[in-house]
């Protein structure tokens, strides 16, 4: 009788052990993973269950992706859920095909972030980034890019670059070109100028200068003065700001440099008084004129003569760099470089 028993109990708990199997087996198959996501169509659906594993699912949940962010992209080997709005952002800056844009994010995603993408598509090429990404960034320079080339007031440096940007602003201004914003207070200067030296011309050698010109004249100036010379007086392409159209230089940078060397002091310093004695007397009244006025047209002295700490640069009075009016006056009335200036109200 007891082992009657005994036996009906087993049977009964194999027989509820198998019911509650097959009732949970029902459950999960009726069970549907996109429940909760309110964009799920007839249309996405059989295509999200396909490419997203639970992991992804949970994800587009709980950040209410909606598909036309990924969908075009989801089919891609290599596709990366918590990339997908980065893909969606290049895709409607830059064209490019589906699979391109993909491999692009996923490989140099490290080097930017969501709002900063959507700039550095609008001023440089993806052929231009991925050559910036595979070398400048990753070389002993590991140079950061700046997304937005386009900032007025941009202070490039040693770790800083713009590589290949071309300003889209830019006008012929006699034998030069610079943004427009600085055509007429550069016209205007000029005048004044003339006026106070008896017609006598505030001319300039050179204003925007390309990546490729910039990178030319380095190689020139290097191969004439070595690089450890050179460094004090010019940034190499793609860290110059002759690249963003608000620098223009008055004097070519070989004549200066030479007046410089030939005024070394033992240290290694320069006596700049001494080499501007060595100018020509005109060259030597541009100087006097423009440290006194040059900010009430919006220039300042781009590398100041004291300021070398600050600017890591040798003293330039013949590069001068446009800000505008009210930051030129701010900078010469309380004696700042750049590196020292905050812009941040004087930004549109």
């Amino acid at each position: 009788m007891e082992r009657n028993v005994l036996f009906a109990r087993i049977l009964l708990i194999i027989l509820c052990a198998t019911l509650t199997g097959a009732c949970f087996y029902q459950l999960n198959q009726s069970y549907d993973p996109l429940a909760r996501y309110p964009y799920a169509t007839e249309k996405n659906r059989a295509t999200i269950l396909k490419y997203m594993d639970s992991h992804d699912i949970d994800y587009i949940i709980s950040q209410q992706i909606r598909p036309s962010v990924f969908m075009d992209f989801i089919k891609i080997p290599g596709f990366n859920i918590r990339l997908a709005n980065e893909y969606h952002l290049a895709k409607q800056t830059q064209e490019e095909s589906n699979a391109y844009i993909v491999n692009f994010v996923n490989k140099y995603s490290t080097y930017f972030t969501s709002n900063e993408l959507e700039d550095l598509l609008t001023y440089y090429t993806y052929a231009d980034l991925t050559t910036f990404y595979e070398n400048d960034a990753t070389t002993t320079k590991k140079l950061t890019l700046q997304s937005d080339p386009t900032n007025m007031y941009l202070v490039l440096n040693t770790k800083t670059s713009v590589y290949r940007y071309q300003p889209a602003n830019l006008v012929q201004v006699d034998s030069i070109q610079i943004q427009s914003n600085v055509v007429d207070d550069w016209n205007e200067m000029k005048e004044a100028y003339s006026r106070m030296w008896n017609g006598e011309t505030l001319s300039a050698v050179s204003g925007y200068q390309s990546y490729d010109t910039v990178n030319e004249s380095y190689m020139t100036l290097e191969n004439q003065y070595g690089e450890t010379v050179l460094d004090r007086f010019q940034l190499p392409a793609g860290q110059n700001e002759t690249q963003l159209g608000y620098t223009i230089q008055l004097i070519n940078p070989q004549d200066w440099i030479d007046a410089c060397q030939k005024n070394q002091n033992e240290d290694g310093t320069y006596n700049y008084e001494n080499a501007i004695k060595s100018l020509s007397q005109s060259q030597q009244n541009q100087i006097v004129w423009l440290e006194e006025n040059a900010y009430h047209y919006g220039f300042v002295i781009r590398y100041p003569e004291d300021k070398a700490d600050k600017t890591k640069m040798a003293y330039q009075p013949f590069v001068l760099r446009y800000v505008g009016r009210k930051a030129a006056n701010k900078m010469w009335k309380d004696h700042l470089s750049m590196e020292e200036m905050d812009f941040e109200e004087y930004q549109e």
